[in-house]
């Protein structure tokens, strides 16, 4: 689940470019049956929502029992050529393991209702990719979801036949969520307060016109895109996902969702039960609440791995990064260089501009080095070292294509689209200003972010269903202790709250993110054994974590989750394979970092 990032943040493919560029400049080498004008003072009745899905559970398609027969009379086309370029490009990186997965995929458009309980006001296009497996017949299906929310699911489905085992045992489905990738795209504008540098150093003056941008930026929406904007749900989404499987044919379907496509999963149980096969829930939201109380955890949960893991992993590295010998000299290095930055000594990288880049590469244990490339060259040119600073500028501003800002923008409405539509927020400005001035002084890295909130704004009704997952076949939640966008206490919540559940912890590790090309093979035994066969565990357990990057052991953080401690497996992988699947980790880095974050106008 991403962070709402404040504005000018840097996108996902700049930390993959500073992994790669920064660090080079550094010297770093290193079972059911399964076959096959402002609108903001207008309210408007939620589609699809309130009233609309209190019948959750009965497995309808349509809440109101309309007629979609023009839907499911569908005939999917598949075509390599309909697909995205995010679904095309993953065939350049050219490795065994991903070419052959990627000749296997194909996708297809079909159509969908904008309101599944009155399909005549209009319709809409939505694309799935499929991945086949290389031998066999009567697979089970995977759908796929890698969270965002409004995330694109067709590049993340084609990985996760690549670097799983799922690949040979499932067809592997990506379905884009209606209003983003490959189907009918909803974008709209975004504004900023220009002038905004530094979010711990806010004047009434900055929090006005923070609060001013947001509200200009839903007012504009709602003007120009009212006729989809309120339909951009994930209960919505999860009625196409029901449409897709009876377009498939099959009668249940099995499911992989991380982050906000835990918060997907448990909707699609909620509504559709009976059609829930093998269902696991990976770094997952607290899904029986609201997404206010689930990003409230944010700025705890991202300090804690920040101070927990980041720090210490730095001060190891210090003979590599030069940030300081224990956590605290390396959280004063980072402060020094957040000073140099807030008096204009290190060029685009303002204090904001750096909180953004180090939040993001906490998503994934790779992304530490990120970090330590990036603060170690900003170091030198705090101290006067021009090129250094330009190397940094260098891989920071590189790579960015219009196309690229177009899909961030994209990706960017249709994440405020569904926070704000599924679930009611404070409607009131200054909540939130109060809220994020108490996170800020103890959570500074991203504590401070949230000043202004475009869901205080929003002119349509939440739909405010309630998830209940009793209804469905027992599933698997999974978490890492030290996890930054989703918490460890609010997946252990929604645990409690779903009686229907295990919950696999695990222990003294934080990315997000923690099954698939983890490389921790508990994990993967525990989660790909009951997607694959069918075997849960009998009781809640723990996996030991995997040491980060660089270390030889694992180093103990927090605390010790409850449950049956598991043993790892020895490790089977040939290391030219690890080679292979640690770039094919690096992509899937990227397509789980927030990407909603791109310029603002």
């Amino acid at each position: 689940m991403a962070h709402k990032w404040g504005t000018r943040a840097l996108t996902a493919t700049t930390v993959v470019t500073l992994a790669a560029t920064l660090a080079g400049c550094n010297g770093d080498s290193e079972g059911s049956k399964n076959t096959g004008s402002s609108t903001t003072t207008t309210t408007s009745t939620s589609p699809n929502g309130g009233g609309d899905t209190k019948a959750a559970g009965d497995g309808k398609l349509s809440p109101t029992g309309a007629d979609l027969s023009n839907y499911t009379a569908q005939q999917m086309q598949w075509s390599k050529d309909t697909c995205t370029d995010d679904v095309k490009e993953l065939k350049s990186f050219s490795l065994r393991d991903l070419a052959p997965v990627n000749d296997r995929s194909e996708c297809a458009k079909i159509k969908v209702p904008k309101d599944y309980g009155d399909p005549g006001k209009g319709e809409i296009e939505v694309m799935v990719t499929r991945t086949k497996p290389a031998k066999g017949e009567n697979h089970r299906v995977l759908m796929t979801n890698p969270g965002g929310p409004g995330g694109p699911a067709g590049a993340f489905s084609v990985i996760t036949a690549a670097l799983s085992p799922l690949g040979e045992s499932h067809v592997v489905i990506g379905i884009d969520p209606r209003g983003v990738g490959g189907g009918t795209r909803l974008t709209c504008k975004s504004y900023s307060a220009r002038g905004v540098t530094d979010y711990r150093n806010l004047s009434d003056t900055d929090i006005s016109a923070l609060q001013t941008a947001a509200k200009k930026t839903v007012d504009e929406c709602a003007r120009e895109n009212g006729d989809l904007l309120p339909y951009i749900t994930t209960a919505n989404t999860a009625r196409d996902h029901e449409l897709v499987r009876q377009l498939l044919k099959v009668e249940t379907v099995d499911y992989y969702g991380v982050s906000a496509g835990t918060w997907l999963g448990a909707y699609y149980s909620t509504l559709f039960p009976k059609q829930v096969g093998r269902f696991v829930l990976d770094s997952n939201t607290e899904f029986t609440g609201t997404l206010q109380s689930s990003w409230a955890t944010q700025p705890m949960s991202f300090q804690r791995r920040f101070k927990d893991q980041l720090l210490p992993w730095l001060a190891r590295q210090n003979t590599t990064y030069n940030l300081g010998s224990t956590p605290d000299d390396v959280n004063a290095s980072y402060e020094d260089i957040r000073k140099a930055a807030g008096e204009g000594k290190l060029g685009q990288f303002e204090p904001m501009i750096i909180d953004n880049i180090v939040a993001q590469t906490l998503y994934s244990d790779r992304g530490f080095q990120s970090s330590g490339a990036l603060l170690a060259l900003l170091k030198q040119a705090m101290n006067g070292d021009a090129d250094a600073l330009r190397t940094a500028e260098g891989a920071a501003g590189g790579g960015r294509t219009k196309k690229d800002i177009d899909d961030s923008r994209n990706q960017n409405t249709v994440f405020m689209a569904i926070r704000c539509n599924d679930t009611s927020w404070s409607k009131d400005e200054k909540s939130y200003v109060d809220r994020a001035k108490q996170d800020g002084q103890k959570y500074p890295l991203v504590g401070y972010f949230d000043m202004a909130n475009e869901c205080a704004y929003w002119p349509y009704k939440a739909q405010d269903m309630k998830v209940d997952t009793s209804k469905a076949p027992q599933m698997l939640l999974v978490q890492t202790e030290n996890d930054p966008a989703t918490a460890y206490e609010g997946g252990l919540k929604a645990h409690k709250a779903s009686k229907n559940t295990r919950f696999l912890a695990v222990n003294d590790q934080g990315n997000h993110g923690a099954v698939l090309g983890s490389g921790n093979l508990c994990v993967e035994q525990q989660t790909y054994g009951f997607l694959q066969n069918g075997k849960l565990m009998d009781k809640d357990s723990v996996c030991p974590g995997i040491a980060l990057p660089k270390d030889k052991e694992v180093h103990k953080v927090g605390f010790d989750p409850e449950g049956e401690k598991l043993a790892m497996p020895v490790d089977p992988t040939p290391q030219w394979k690890k080679a292979l699947l640690a770039v094919l980790g690096a992509v899937l880095d990227e397509l789980l970092t927030p990407k909603n974050t791109a310029p603002r106008d």
